[in-house]
Protein backbone atom coordinates (compact mmCIF):
# COMPACT_ATOMS: atom_id res chain seq x y z
CA UNK A 1 0.00 0.00 0.00
CA UNK A 2 2.77 2.39 0.89
CA UNK A 3 4.75 1.48 -2.24
CA UNK A 4 1.16 2.33 -4.44
CA UNK A 5 0.79 5.29 -2.55
CA UNK A 6 4.90 6.33 -3.39
CA UNK A 7 4.62 5.63 -7.47
CA UNK A 8 1.14 7.81 -7.68
CA UNK A 9 1.81 11.48 -9.23
CA UNK A 10 1.33 13.95 -7.25
CA UNK A 11 -1.96 15.24 -8.91
CA UNK A 12 -3.22 11.32 -8.21
CA UNK A 13 -2.71 11.60 -4.90
CA UNK A 14 -4.20 14.93 -4.36
CA UNK A 15 -7.65 13.55 -6.28
CA UNK A 16 -7.70 10.29 -4.01
CA UNK A 17 -7.20 12.95 -0.80
CA UNK A 18 -10.21 15.01 -2.50
CA UNK A 19 -12.55 11.96 -2.87
CA UNK A 20 -11.98 11.31 0.59
CA UNK A 21 -12.32 14.58 2.12
CA UNK A 22 -15.54 15.00 0.02
CA UNK A 23 -16.93 11.55 1.73
CA UNK A 24 -16.03 12.55 5.20
CA UNK A 25 -17.48 15.75 5.03
CA UNK A 26 -20.67 15.44 2.95
CA UNK A 27 -21.42 12.38 5.51
CA UNK A 28 -21.09 14.08 8.47
CA UNK A 29 -23.47 17.13 7.89
CA UNK A 30 -26.79 15.07 8.09
CA UNK A 31 -25.60 13.57 11.72
CA UNK A 32 -26.65 17.39 12.60
CA UNK A 33 -30.37 16.34 11.82
CA UNK A 34 -32.39 14.44 14.40
CA UNK A 35 -34.77 12.18 11.32
CA UNK A 36 -33.74 11.41 8.25
CA UNK A 37 -34.59 13.20 5.08
CA UNK A 38 -38.27 12.73 3.75
CA UNK A 39 -36.83 11.18 0.08
CA UNK A 40 -34.52 8.53 2.26
CA UNK A 41 -36.95 7.69 4.88
CA UNK A 42 -39.88 7.24 1.63
CA UNK A 43 -36.56 4.57 0.53
CA UNK A 44 -36.51 2.62 3.44
CA UNK A 45 -40.37 2.33 3.54
CA UNK A 46 -40.43 1.19 -0.01
CA UNK A 47 -37.71 -1.10 -0.02
CA UNK A 48 -39.09 -2.68 2.90
CA UNK A 49 -42.04 -3.51 0.47
CA UNK A 50 -40.13 -5.94 -1.21
CA UNK A 51 -41.41 -4.58 -4.56
CA UNK A 52 -40.35 -4.09 -7.54
CA UNK A 53 -42.00 -0.72 -8.13
CA UNK A 54 -43.01 2.12 -6.08
CA UNK A 55 -45.88 4.75 -6.15
CA UNK A 56 -43.51 6.98 -8.24
CA UNK A 57 -40.35 5.37 -8.90
CA UNK A 58 -38.64 2.06 -10.03
CA UNK A 59 -37.67 -0.09 -7.08
CA UNK A 60 -34.13 0.48 -6.96
CA UNK A 61 -33.81 3.45 -4.63
CA UNK A 62 -35.52 1.52 -2.24
CA UNK A 63 -33.83 -1.63 -2.34
CA UNK A 64 -30.50 0.19 -2.08
CA UNK A 65 -31.72 2.41 1.09
CA UNK A 66 -33.72 -0.34 2.73
CA UNK A 67 -30.58 -2.77 2.73
CA UNK A 68 -28.21 -0.21 3.72
CA UNK A 69 -30.01 0.95 6.85
CA UNK A 70 -31.06 -2.68 7.94
CA UNK A 71 -27.62 -3.60 7.79
CA UNK A 72 -26.03 -0.38 9.75
CA UNK A 73 -29.14 0.21 11.33
CA UNK A 74 -27.86 4.31 11.50
CA UNK A 75 -28.94 7.36 9.72
CA UNK A 76 -25.35 7.97 9.80
CA UNK A 77 -24.95 4.77 7.30
CA UNK A 78 -27.40 6.35 4.80
CA UNK A 79 -25.45 9.74 4.34
CA UNK A 80 -22.37 7.46 3.51
CA UNK A 81 -24.49 5.60 0.97
CA UNK A 82 -25.26 9.01 -0.96
CA UNK A 83 -21.85 10.46 -0.69
CA UNK A 84 -20.47 6.77 -2.14
CA UNK A 85 -22.78 7.42 -5.25
CA UNK A 86 -21.48 10.71 -5.82
CA UNK A 87 -17.78 9.57 -5.40
CA UNK A 88 -19.03 6.77 -7.68
CA UNK A 89 -19.28 9.65 -9.97
CA UNK A 90 -16.64 11.82 -9.59
CA UNK A 91 -14.46 8.04 -10.88
CA UNK A 92 -16.46 8.13 -13.74
CA UNK A 93 -16.32 11.43 -14.32
CA UNK A 94 -12.45 11.22 -14.43
CA UNK A 95 -12.36 8.38 -16.63
CA UNK A 96 -14.75 10.17 -18.87
CA UNK A 97 -12.30 13.58 -19.04
CA UNK A 98 -9.36 11.15 -20.09
CA UNK A 99 -11.52 9.90 -22.87
CA UNK A 100 -11.12 14.01 -23.87
CA UNK A 101 -8.27 16.26 -21.81
CA UNK A 102 -4.90 15.35 -20.02
CA UNK A 103 -4.63 14.07 -16.22
CA UNK A 104 -4.52 17.14 -14.74
CA UNK A 105 -7.55 19.16 -16.44
CA UNK A 106 -9.62 15.50 -15.96
CA UNK A 107 -8.81 15.48 -12.54
CA UNK A 108 -9.80 19.16 -12.01
CA UNK A 109 -12.69 18.77 -14.34
CA UNK A 110 -14.10 16.68 -10.88
CA UNK A 111 -12.69 19.10 -8.20
CA UNK A 112 -14.35 21.84 -10.14
CA UNK A 113 -17.69 20.13 -9.22
CA UNK A 114 -17.33 21.28 -5.87
CA UNK A 115 -18.82 24.25 -6.83
CA UNK A 116 -22.08 23.20 -8.08
CA UNK A 117 -24.33 22.28 -5.38
CA UNK A 118 -25.77 19.67 -6.48
CA UNK A 119 -22.62 17.60 -5.88
CA UNK A 120 -23.24 19.02 -2.26
CA UNK A 121 -25.68 20.97 -0.68
CA UNK A 122 -28.46 19.03 -2.00
CA UNK A 123 -27.16 15.86 -1.31
CA UNK A 124 -26.31 16.60 2.40
CA UNK A 125 -29.96 18.51 2.73
CA UNK A 126 -31.83 16.12 1.05
CA UNK A 127 -30.20 12.41 1.37
CA UNK A 128 -30.13 9.67 -0.85
CA UNK A 129 -32.68 9.16 -3.43
CA UNK A 130 -33.38 8.44 -7.18
CA UNK A 131 -31.68 11.36 -8.22
CA UNK A 132 -28.18 10.71 -5.98
CA UNK A 133 -27.99 7.37 -7.85
CA UNK A 134 -28.26 8.76 -11.17
CA UNK A 135 -25.53 11.15 -10.17
CA UNK A 136 -23.27 8.15 -10.03
CA UNK A 137 -24.74 5.92 -12.60
CA UNK A 138 -25.50 8.55 -15.50
CA UNK A 139 -21.35 9.20 -15.72
CA UNK A 140 -20.94 5.35 -15.80
CA UNK A 141 -23.33 4.98 -19.01
CA UNK A 142 -21.97 7.96 -20.64
CA UNK A 143 -18.45 6.85 -20.12
CA UNK A 144 -19.39 2.84 -21.17
CA UNK A 145 -21.12 4.87 -23.95
CA UNK A 146 -18.01 6.43 -25.12
CA UNK A 147 -15.75 3.51 -25.28
CA UNK A 148 -18.68 1.18 -27.24
CA UNK A 149 -18.82 3.56 -30.30
CA UNK A 150 -14.91 4.06 -30.20
CA UNK A 151 -14.36 0.05 -30.92
CA UNK A 152 -15.58 -1.68 -27.69
CA UNK A 153 -15.39 -5.01 -26.48
CA UNK A 154 -17.84 -7.72 -25.42
CA UNK A 155 -17.09 -6.41 -21.82
CA UNK A 156 -17.92 -2.81 -22.29
CA UNK A 157 -20.82 -3.72 -24.43
CA UNK A 158 -22.25 -6.13 -21.24
CA UNK A 159 -21.44 -3.51 -18.88
CA UNK A 160 -23.52 -0.66 -20.42
CA UNK A 161 -26.38 -2.61 -20.65
CA UNK A 162 -26.37 -3.72 -17.22
CA UNK A 163 -25.47 -0.09 -16.45
CA UNK A 164 -28.27 0.79 -18.39
CA UNK A 165 -31.00 -1.81 -16.90
CA UNK A 166 -30.24 -0.36 -13.33
CA UNK A 167 -30.55 3.36 -14.42
CA UNK A 168 -33.96 2.53 -15.97
CA UNK A 169 -34.43 0.42 -12.68
CA UNK A 170 -34.01 3.61 -10.30
CA UNK A 171 -35.76 6.56 -12.46
CA UNK A 172 -37.66 6.96 -15.43
CA UNK A 173 -35.71 10.07 -16.58
CA UNK A 174 -32.80 7.69 -18.09
CA UNK A 175 -35.15 8.19 -21.17
CA UNK A 176 -33.98 11.00 -21.71
CA UNK A 177 -30.24 10.21 -22.04
CA UNK A 178 -30.52 7.33 -24.37
CA UNK A 179 -32.24 9.86 -26.69
CA UNK A 180 -29.21 12.19 -27.24
CA UNK A 181 -27.01 8.58 -27.33
CA UNK A 182 -29.36 7.32 -29.88
CA UNK A 183 -29.59 10.31 -32.13
CA UNK A 184 -25.18 10.32 -31.74
CA UNK A 185 -24.75 6.89 -33.27
CA UNK A 186 -27.24 7.36 -35.80
CA UNK A 187 -24.95 10.57 -36.73
CA UNK A 188 -21.70 9.17 -36.29
CA UNK A 189 -21.99 5.29 -35.87
CA UNK A 190 -24.61 3.96 -37.49
CA UNK A 191 -23.14 0.84 -38.25
CA UNK A 192 -23.42 0.30 -34.43
CA UNK A 193 -27.00 -0.29 -34.99
CA UNK A 194 -26.02 -3.82 -37.36
CA UNK A 195 -23.95 -5.22 -34.37
CA UNK A 196 -24.65 -8.13 -32.29
CA UNK A 197 -22.87 -6.83 -29.01
CA UNK A 198 -25.76 -3.37 -29.72
CA UNK A 199 -28.62 -6.21 -29.65
CA UNK A 200 -27.23 -7.89 -26.48
CA UNK A 201 -26.29 -4.60 -24.73
CA UNK A 202 -30.07 -3.96 -25.41
CA UNK A 203 -31.52 -7.17 -24.34
CA UNK A 204 -29.72 -7.03 -21.36
CA UNK A 205 -30.89 -3.68 -20.39
CA UNK A 206 -34.77 -4.68 -21.24
CA UNK A 207 -33.99 -8.17 -19.07
CA UNK A 208 -32.95 -6.27 -16.21
CA UNK A 209 -35.54 -3.63 -16.34
CA UNK A 210 -38.47 -6.42 -17.46
CA UNK A 211 -39.74 -7.58 -13.44
CA UNK A 212 -41.08 -3.67 -13.36
CA UNK A 213 -42.63 -3.11 -16.71
CA UNK A 214 -44.63 -6.72 -15.52
CA UNK A 215 -45.35 -4.83 -12.48
CA UNK A 216 -46.24 -1.40 -14.03
CA UNK A 217 -48.80 -3.76 -16.58
CA UNK A 218 -50.17 -5.62 -13.15
CA UNK A 219 -50.92 -2.35 -11.27
CA UNK A 220 -52.32 -0.30 -14.53
CA UNK A 221 -49.05 2.25 -14.84
CA UNK A 222 -50.42 3.93 -11.90
CA UNK A 223 -47.15 5.72 -11.11
CA UNK A 224 -47.15 7.51 -13.82
CA UNK A 225 -50.30 9.01 -12.23
CA UNK A 226 -47.56 10.91 -10.02
CA UNK A 227 -45.46 11.99 -13.01
CA UNK A 228 -48.95 13.42 -14.96
CA UNK A 229 -50.03 15.20 -11.36
CA UNK A 230 -46.75 16.97 -11.23
CA UNK A 231 -46.67 17.82 -14.64
CA UNK A 232 -49.95 18.73 -16.10
CA UNK A 233 -51.64 22.63 -15.09
CA UNK A 234 -54.63 24.02 -15.58
CA UNK A 235 -52.86 27.39 -15.86
CA UNK A 236 -51.36 28.43 -19.84
CA UNK A 237 -49.05 30.90 -17.71
CA UNK A 238 -47.73 27.90 -15.72
CA UNK A 239 -46.54 26.19 -19.22
CA UNK A 240 -44.13 29.49 -19.49
CA UNK A 241 -43.27 29.81 -16.08
CA UNK A 242 -42.26 26.84 -14.48
CA UNK A 243 -39.61 26.42 -17.61
CA UNK A 244 -38.09 29.78 -16.67
CA UNK A 245 -37.80 29.00 -13.29
CA UNK A 246 -35.82 25.40 -13.89
CA UNK A 247 -33.43 26.91 -16.34
CA UNK A 248 -32.86 30.14 -13.59
CA UNK A 249 -32.44 27.53 -10.75
CA UNK A 250 -30.25 25.20 -13.17
CA UNK A 251 -27.92 27.87 -13.60
CA UNK A 252 -28.24 28.80 -9.94
CA UNK A 253 -26.56 25.16 -9.24
CA UNK A 254 -23.62 25.41 -11.70
CA UNK A 255 -22.97 29.30 -10.81
CA UNK A 256 -20.22 28.18 -8.57
CA UNK A 257 -18.27 25.90 -10.56
CA UNK A 258 -18.20 28.53 -13.87
CA UNK A 259 -16.99 31.40 -11.51
CA UNK A 260 -14.34 29.42 -10.01
CA UNK A 261 -12.87 28.32 -13.73
CA UNK A 262 -13.33 32.27 -14.57
CA UNK A 263 -11.52 33.06 -11.90
CA UNK A 264 -9.05 31.33 -12.65
CA UNK A 265 -8.43 33.28 -15.76
CA UNK A 266 -9.26 36.25 -13.86
CA UNK A 267 -6.05 36.11 -11.52
CA UNK A 268 -3.93 34.38 -13.79
CA UNK A 269 -4.69 37.44 -16.40
CA UNK A 270 -5.40 34.96 -18.81
CA UNK A 271 -7.38 35.98 -22.30
CA UNK A 272 -10.52 33.78 -22.83
CA UNK A 273 -10.73 32.15 -26.07
CA UNK A 274 -12.75 29.46 -27.20
CA UNK A 275 -11.43 26.25 -28.50
CA UNK A 276 -11.21 25.76 -32.33
CA UNK A 277 -13.01 22.85 -33.20
CA UNK A 278 -12.41 20.36 -35.91
CA UNK A 279 -13.60 17.13 -34.29
CA UNK A 280 -17.42 17.00 -34.90
CA UNK A 281 -18.11 13.80 -33.09
CA UNK A 282 -17.02 15.54 -29.73
CA UNK A 283 -18.42 18.52 -30.36
CA UNK A 284 -21.71 17.00 -30.95
CA UNK A 285 -20.71 14.48 -28.10
CA UNK A 286 -20.60 17.28 -25.75
CA UNK A 287 -23.70 19.11 -26.92
CA UNK A 288 -26.42 15.83 -27.32
CA UNK A 289 -25.37 14.59 -24.15
CA UNK A 290 -24.72 17.82 -21.88
CA UNK A 291 -27.30 19.55 -22.74
CA UNK A 292 -29.86 17.03 -24.46
CA UNK A 293 -31.38 16.09 -21.72
CA UNK A 294 -32.05 19.35 -19.90
CA UNK A 295 -33.37 20.76 -23.50
CA UNK A 296 -36.00 17.27 -23.90
CA UNK A 297 -37.27 18.10 -20.20
CA UNK A 298 -37.42 22.13 -20.73
CA UNK A 299 -39.66 20.83 -24.16
CA UNK A 300 -41.68 18.62 -21.94
CA UNK A 301 -42.34 21.75 -19.52
CA UNK A 302 -43.04 24.05 -21.94
CA UNK A 303 -45.47 21.21 -23.70
CA UNK A 304 -47.64 20.07 -20.20
CA UNK A 305 -46.78 22.68 -17.59
CA UNK A 306 -46.70 22.00 -14.24
CA UNK A 307 -44.07 20.95 -11.78
CA UNK A 308 -40.26 21.14 -12.90
CA UNK A 309 -38.41 20.56 -9.84
CA UNK A 310 -34.96 21.77 -10.51
CA UNK A 311 -33.09 18.97 -8.93
CA UNK A 312 -35.06 16.81 -11.61
CA UNK A 313 -32.10 18.54 -13.91
CA UNK A 314 -29.03 18.48 -11.36
CA UNK A 315 -27.78 15.03 -12.57
CA UNK A 316 -27.51 15.77 -16.30
CA UNK A 317 -24.22 18.46 -15.35
CA UNK A 318 -21.90 15.52 -14.78
CA UNK A 319 -20.04 17.13 -18.13
CA UNK A 320 -19.56 20.76 -17.18
CA UNK A 321 -16.15 21.22 -15.82
CA UNK A 322 -15.28 18.46 -19.00
CA UNK A 323 -17.17 21.13 -21.34
CA UNK A 324 -15.21 24.24 -19.49
CA UNK A 325 -11.59 22.66 -19.87
CA UNK A 326 -12.39 21.33 -23.21
CA UNK A 327 -14.59 24.38 -25.02
CA UNK A 328 -12.36 27.22 -23.02
CA UNK A 329 -9.13 25.90 -22.97
CA UNK A 330 -6.41 26.60 -20.73
CA UNK A 331 -2.86 25.74 -19.90
CA UNK A 332 -2.63 24.09 -16.15
CA UNK A 333 0.96 23.93 -14.39
CA UNK A 334 1.66 22.53 -11.16
CA UNK A 335 0.28 26.03 -9.56
CA UNK A 336 -2.49 26.54 -11.45
CA UNK A 337 -3.82 22.90 -10.18
CA UNK A 338 -2.81 23.76 -6.72
CA UNK A 339 -4.79 27.17 -7.21
CA UNK A 340 -7.75 25.48 -8.52
CA UNK A 341 -7.58 22.73 -5.61
CA UNK A 342 -7.16 25.18 -3.04
CA UNK A 343 -10.68 27.28 -4.79
CA UNK A 344 -12.64 23.78 -5.06
CA UNK A 345 -12.06 23.10 -0.71
CA UNK A 346 -12.65 26.40 -0.24
CA UNK A 347 -16.03 26.27 -1.51
CA UNK A 348 -17.03 23.12 0.03
CA UNK A 349 -15.74 24.61 3.41
CA UNK A 350 -18.16 27.89 2.45
CA UNK A 351 -20.80 25.69 1.25
CA UNK A 352 -20.85 23.10 4.67
CA UNK A 353 -20.51 26.42 6.94
CA UNK A 354 -23.49 27.41 4.95
CA UNK A 355 -25.79 24.09 5.43
CA UNK A 356 -24.58 23.51 8.80
CA UNK A 357 -25.73 26.36 10.09
CA UNK A 358 -29.14 26.16 8.46
CA UNK A 359 -29.35 22.94 9.99
CA UNK A 360 -28.54 23.76 13.12
CA UNK A 361 -30.52 26.90 13.52
CA UNK A 362 -33.73 25.65 11.39
CA UNK A 363 -36.63 24.60 13.25
CA UNK A 364 -38.13 22.85 11.12
CA UNK A 365 -40.02 19.39 11.44
CA UNK A 366 -38.25 17.93 8.29
CA UNK A 367 -34.96 18.22 9.82
CA UNK A 368 -35.72 18.39 13.49
CA UNK A 369 -38.82 16.23 14.06
CA UNK A 370 -39.02 14.84 17.86
CA UNK A 371 -39.71 11.45 16.63
CA UNK A 372 -39.91 9.73 20.08
CA UNK A 373 -43.11 12.76 21.72
CA UNK A 374 -45.19 12.30 18.87
CA UNK A 375 -45.59 8.21 18.59
CA UNK A 376 -45.89 7.87 21.92
CA UNK A 377 -48.46 11.03 21.93
CA UNK A 378 -50.15 9.53 19.17
CA UNK A 379 -50.30 6.04 20.27
CA UNK A 380 -51.29 6.71 23.67
CA UNK A 381 -54.00 8.48 22.17
CA UNK A 382 -54.86 5.21 19.71
CA UNK A 383 -55.01 3.11 22.39
CA UNK A 384 -56.87 4.87 24.43
CA UNK A 385 -59.53 5.58 22.07
CA UNK A 386 -59.50 1.59 20.93
CA UNK A 387 -58.16 -0.39 23.10
CA UNK A 388 -55.98 -2.26 20.31
CA UNK A 389 -52.68 -1.96 18.87
CA UNK A 390 -51.85 0.78 16.52
CA UNK A 391 -50.99 -0.66 12.82
CA UNK A 392 -52.22 1.78 9.93
CA UNK A 393 -51.30 5.55 9.90
CA UNK A 394 -52.14 7.99 6.76
CA UNK A 395 -51.97 11.39 6.18
CA UNK A 396 -49.10 13.53 5.54
CA UNK A 397 -46.11 11.28 5.03
CA UNK A 398 -43.99 13.77 6.61
CA UNK A 399 -45.29 13.65 9.93
CA UNK A 400 -46.16 9.60 9.37
CA UNK A 401 -43.01 8.30 7.67
CA UNK A 402 -40.81 9.18 10.85
CA UNK A 403 -43.13 7.52 13.30
CA UNK A 404 -43.52 4.11 10.66
CA UNK A 405 -39.53 4.34 10.22
CA UNK A 406 -38.27 4.72 14.16
CA UNK A 407 -40.93 2.95 15.44
CA UNK A 408 -39.62 -0.64 14.74
CA UNK A 409 -43.00 -2.31 15.73
CA UNK A 410 -44.09 -2.78 12.16
CA UNK A 411 -46.58 0.05 11.27
CA UNK A 412 -47.94 0.50 8.08
CA UNK A 413 -48.05 3.72 5.80
CA UNK A 414 -50.86 4.45 3.73
CA UNK A 415 -48.89 5.77 0.57
CA UNK A 416 -50.65 8.05 -2.11
CA UNK A 417 -51.27 5.93 -4.51
CA UNK A 418 -53.14 8.39 -6.83
CA UNK A 419 -56.48 6.35 -6.98
CA UNK A 420 -55.49 3.35 -7.38
CA UNK A 421 -55.49 0.37 -4.47
CA UNK A 422 -52.36 -0.30 -3.04
CA UNK A 423 -50.93 -3.03 -3.59
CA UNK A 424 -49.19 -3.36 -0.16
CA UNK A 425 -52.25 -3.35 1.86
CA UNK A 426 -54.36 -5.74 3.22
CA UNK A 427 -57.89 -4.50 2.31
CA UNK A 428 -59.89 -6.86 4.59
CA UNK A 429 -57.13 -6.37 7.80
CA UNK A 430 -57.06 -2.33 6.70
CA UNK A 431 -60.92 -2.12 7.51
CA UNK A 432 -60.70 -4.29 9.87
CA UNK A 433 -57.94 -2.25 11.98
CA UNK A 434 -58.83 0.91 11.46
CA UNK A 435 -56.03 4.06 11.33
CA UNK A 436 -54.53 7.35 12.70
CA UNK A 437 -54.90 9.97 10.19
CA UNK A 438 -52.46 12.90 10.86
CA UNK A 439 -51.80 15.86 8.89
CA UNK A 440 -51.14 19.77 8.47
CA UNK A 441 -54.51 21.23 7.64
CA UNK A 442 -58.00 20.24 8.21
CA UNK A 443 -58.42 20.51 4.44
CA UNK A 444 -55.63 18.27 3.35
CA UNK A 445 -56.62 15.56 6.33
CA UNK A 446 -60.19 14.96 4.66
CA UNK A 447 -58.47 14.69 1.85
CA UNK A 448 -55.97 11.69 2.73
CA UNK A 449 -58.99 10.25 4.74
CA UNK A 450 -61.45 10.40 1.92
CA UNK A 451 -58.68 8.63 -0.55
CA UNK A 452 -57.98 6.07 2.15
CA UNK A 453 -61.72 5.62 2.90
CA UNK A 454 -63.93 6.61 -0.54
CA UNK A 455 -66.84 5.19 1.16
CA UNK A 456 -67.32 7.90 3.61
CA UNK A 457 -70.39 9.87 2.18
CA UNK A 458 -70.62 13.30 1.71
CA UNK A 459 -70.71 15.20 4.77
CA UNK A 460 -69.84 12.05 6.77
CA UNK A 461 -69.42 13.31 10.85
CA UNK A 462 -65.52 14.60 10.52
CA UNK A 463 -64.52 15.99 13.89
CA UNK A 464 -60.87 16.04 13.59
CA UNK A 465 -59.17 16.67 16.91
CA UNK A 466 -55.92 19.18 17.46
CA UNK A 467 -52.77 18.31 18.64
CA UNK A 468 -49.46 20.50 19.00
CA UNK A 469 -46.20 19.63 19.57
CA UNK A 470 -42.76 21.72 20.30
CA UNK A 471 -39.57 20.51 18.65
CA UNK A 472 -36.30 22.39 19.47
CA UNK A 473 -33.15 23.09 17.04
CA UNK A 474 -29.76 22.62 17.52
CA UNK A 475 -29.77 26.10 20.26
CA UNK A 476 -32.68 24.46 21.83
CA UNK A 477 -34.91 27.48 20.71
CA UNK A 478 -38.56 26.19 20.40
CA UNK A 479 -41.05 26.18 17.96
CA UNK A 480 -45.01 24.93 18.53
CA UNK A 481 -46.71 23.52 15.39
CA UNK A 482 -50.04 22.44 15.67
CA UNK A 483 -51.28 19.56 13.93
CA UNK A 484 -54.81 17.80 13.51
CA UNK A 485 -55.62 13.99 13.38
CA UNK A 486 -58.37 11.89 12.97
CA UNK A 487 -59.26 8.36 14.68
CA UNK A 488 -61.19 5.56 12.01
CA UNK A 489 -61.71 2.88 14.58
CA UNK A 490 -61.15 -0.74 13.69
CA UNK A 491 -64.21 -2.34 13.02
CA UNK A 492 -66.10 -5.02 15.18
Amino acid sequence: MIKFWKELSYERKWFIAFLVIHLLVWSCIGLIRTVLPTDSLEGIYWGSLQDFGTPKHPPLAGWLTYLTYIIFKTDFSIYVLSQAFIILGFVYIYKLARCFLDERKSILSVILLEGCWCYTYVTGYYGFNPDVILLGILPMMSYYFYKCMHNGEWCDWILLGVITGLCFLNKYQTALVLIPMAIWAFMFKREVYKSPKFYASVLIAFLIFLPHILWLIKYDFFPFMYFDGELSSSSWLVHITAPLMFVVMQIAAIIGSVVLYFFFFFVRKNHVKLREIDNKQDLWFFLLLGFGPLLIHLLMGFCEGGTMRPRWGFEFWYMLGIMLFYFIPCKIEKKDFNFFLYMALFAMTVTFIALGTLLAVEKNYRSRYPVPQVYSDVKSIWEEKTHTPLKYMGGYIEWTLPMVIYDRENLVCLLDTFGYPSPWIDEEDFQKSGAFFIDRTLGELETHLKKAYPEFPEGFDFEPVEYKFTLTNAFNQPREYTVYYYIVPPKK
